[in-house]
């Protein structure tokens, strides 16, 4: 899993490409189909910067500490100078930031190269919709280390200790205990601790304490995470102030300080919820019986659909580019005279393609008065709310839901079911409790979602919607779906997820529904994963699972 820092490193792999009819598409020197070229943005700062962009990320997983840490300085260079150039100027404009002295230092883009490289840079999607200058094709050459570099990075930031200031303020008064301030600032937060002796200091029998040995002992904070930056105070004459009440005080105040920083940065602990609350007859709160199902259908072809059609789905997903827009009015129309709900399904990507798509498609979308729709990213629910179009809004797996703070911000938004992340097990399911949302149990998963095109990059865009197959070093073959309608590919797994035999363990985790995804399926396929699912889920009948399937991460949780 990418998302968790635990990438398998597939696109740096070398693939094969075919057509429908066997042909290879890409030559044996072009074999890395996926393996993008490392992106380099300082050149465009100063348009990401007027666009508004809040932060940056620095892909850093899986890299030295020295080119975390050589790439971060690198960019920070050239925001520290965006900032002054633009307080200077008074402007955003890209232009005038560029005419004020915004350029990039050769030697800082040669730091970049030498730090990592496979095959020179590309500035990806923010310049250009997508070619195969951004993709490396032959196999990935890389640089020798350069040492000297590394061992200047290693001395400016790896071996030298990073500590947070702090001020520190203290009093020592006849006849009262001695009192220690100390307060930093974090992230905009202050923070701030006092604490003070246990007794009052007695008057001193010999040589007093003065204010250079006590702000002596005051300041040592060794291996801690600070460093004091400021003291001031004040100290009565003809005190006794032993070394060790001073280290004490010391060591209270930094253990102070620790524990209220942590206090604010702490997440809250885990909640166990409680079981899934039911009414003397057995309901649920997502409103269905205990052990009974609402099945879905998703469609990716008029094939499918018509066997979707004689299932016993109560909802069918339509591919929005399965058929011709003009078709949607009659399909659900065709849906409702037999009591299903059809929703309208939108891409995994919603570029300028999407857009123009829907846009043409607007009228037949409203005409056909679909029942809902099943968004795969946030801006197709702007899109949605932009277009003022009416119906239950259902978000897919890749709307992030996978805790329960991410779930309530999406029914704050008006999502009214989401879909279990295909990236949790069923411990990880429950535990979380995703009751009331849907769960797919059968479906050949996306491995990989591009907009960047194979076919376009190898044989060239014929601007149709195809499949091909990709097959890997394994001799594994899997289907990619040039989706031309949107401009992307999906690369799906050799194999589908199956939770056929499972349904004990699907049925403990109380989903609204569970959904059958079909997307290279053939007819006769789609109508036996049909019946299979209905035999055993709707039926409660004994089916033995398919040939070749997988759990996906059912029973394997991600680390």
């Amino acid at each position: 899993s990418g998302n968790r820092g635990r990438c398998a490193q597939s696109c740096r792999m070398c693939y094969q490409l075919y057509d429908e009819n066997g042909r290879r598409l890409n030559p044996g020197n072009n074999e890395y189909l996926l393996s993008l070229k490392d992106l380099n943005t300082l050149r465009l700062l100063p348009e990401l910067y007027a666009a508004g962009v809040d932060s940056l990320k620095i892909e850093g997983r899986m890299k030295k500490a020295e080119y975390a840490a050589g790439v971060t300085s690198v960019y920070r260079k050239y925001l520290d100078l965006l900032k002054r150039l633009s307080e200077e100027t008074g402007s955003l404009d890209p232009e005038a930031l560029r005419k004020a002295g915004y350029s990039v230092d050769p030697a800082d883009e040669k730091a970049l190269f030498d730090l990592f490289n496979r095959a020179g840079f590309t500035d990806g999607y923010l310049k250009r919709h997508n070619d195969k200058n951004m993709v490396t094709l032959k196999k990935p050459a890389f640089r020798e280390e350069n040492e000297e570099l590394n061992e200047r990075i290693r001395a400016a930031y790896i071996r030298k200790e990073h500590k947070s200031p702090v001020s520190l303020s203290y009093i020592f008064e006849t006849g009262k205990p001695g009192r220690l301030s100390i307060a930093a600032e974090l992230d905009g937060q202050y923070f701030a601790a006092e604490v003070q002796t246990k007794n009052v200091p007695e008057p001193a029998s010999g040589r007093p304490a003065d204010r250079e040995s006590v702000e002596k002992q005051l300041t040592k904070l060794g291996d801690t995470c600070f460093s004091v930056q400021e003291i001031t105070g004040s100290l009565s004459d003809g005190l006794f102030l032993p070394v060790s009440v001073l280290n004490a005080l010391r060591r209270n105040a930094v253990t102070v300080l620790e524990e209220k920083i942590l206090a604010f940065y702490a997440r809250e602990g885990r909640k166990t919820d409680a079981a899934e609350p039911q009414n003397a007859e057995g309901v649920l709160s997502n409103g269905r019986k205990n052990n009974t199902f609402a099945l879905t259908i998703l469609v990716s072809s008029k094939a499918q659909l018509a066997e979707a059609m004689c299932s016993s789905a109560e909802t069918i997903y339509l591919e929005a580019a399965a058929v011709n827009s003009s078709d949607y009015p009659e399909i659900v129309k065709n849906a409702a005279d037999i009591g299903k709900k059809c929703f309208l399904v939108f891409p995994q990507i919603f570029r300028e393609e999407a857009r123009r798509f829907f846009k043409g498609a607007l009228s037949d979308i409203r005409n056909a008065s679909f029942g809902g729709f099943l968004i795969r990213s946030l801006e197709e629910l702007s899109w949605l709310y932009g277009n003022a179009l009416e119906g239950e809004i259902r978000a897919d797996y890749t709307v992030y839901a996978m805790n329960r703070e991410a779930r309530a911000h999406l029914e704050s938004l008006g999502i009214s079911r989401s879909t279990v992340s295909v990236e949790l097990s069923e411990p990880e399911i429950r535990r979380t409790g995703f009751e009331g949302d849907e769960l797919l149990v059968y479906g050949r998963l996306p491995m990989m979602v591009s907009a960047n095109c194979v076919l376009k990059d190898t044989a060239g865009c014929d601007r149709k919607n195809r499949t091909l197959t990709l097959c890997d070093r394994m001799s594994n073959r899997m289907p990619v779906q040039c989706i031309c309608t949107f401009c992307m590919n999906r690369i799906l797994n050799a194999v589908p997820v199956s939770l056929l035999s499972l349904k004990k363990e699907v049925t403990g985790l109380n989903p609204a529904s569970v959904r059958l995804d079909f997307t290279t399926e053939s007819s006769e396929e789609t109508r036996e994963v049909i019946r299979a699912f209905e035999d055993v889920y709707l039926k409660g009948l004994e089916r033995e699972e398919f040939s070749e399937f997988t759990r996906g991460h059912f029973r394997r949780k991600v680390d």
